[in-house]
């Protein structure tokens, strides 16, 4: 016969809704934005008198990606509020898929993605292995201390 307990071990963890700045993503997707943002710069530099901040390159890109022939799609996903909403997904999806539809016009930003998510995903993997060797750190030194029966 056992002893049953109402604790629950580990206790559930409550739900919570993603926040919406980000602050819950790992550093390597923070920093390859920042590294996005210097790459779009590149591709679309500021011209004499205007601004080189992140709202401006950021301006810059959405101009380009409207002279093409997915503008519709562009403007739906720069209206869209909230990146990370299940509809602001799709959209970009769609996005990208219509980019490969007009290489000729998209060429540069296509080139420019593909290798930010090469490098987003080499970046992910080293994170997440880093993160399981710390875990698996933790677990073998957690019952450091305790005698066996």
């Amino acid at each position: 016969m056992g002893i049953t307990s109402s604790i629950q071990f580990p206790p559930p963890k409550p739900e919570q809704e993603k926040p919406e700045d980000y602050s819950d993503l790992p550093y390597p997707v923070m920093a390859q934005e920042e590294l996005l943002m210097k790459k779009l710069n590149g591709l679309f530099p500021s011209r004499e008198g205007e601004s080189s901040t992140d709202e401006a390159i950021e301006a810059r890109y959405f101009e380009f990606m409207r002279g093409g022939g997915c503008k519709d799609l562009v403007n739906a996903l720069e209206r869209c509020e909230g990146p990370r909403t299940t509809k602001c997904k799709e959209i970009a999806g769609m996005l990208f898929n219509c980019m490969y539809s007009y290489p000729d016009y998209y060429q540069p930003v296509i080139a420019m993605w593909e290798t930010s998510f090469k490098q987003l995903a080499k970046d992910l993997d080293v994170f997440h292995a880093k993160k399981q060797r710390e875990e698996s750190f933790e677990k073998a030194n957690l019952f450091k201390g305790f005698k066996r029966f």
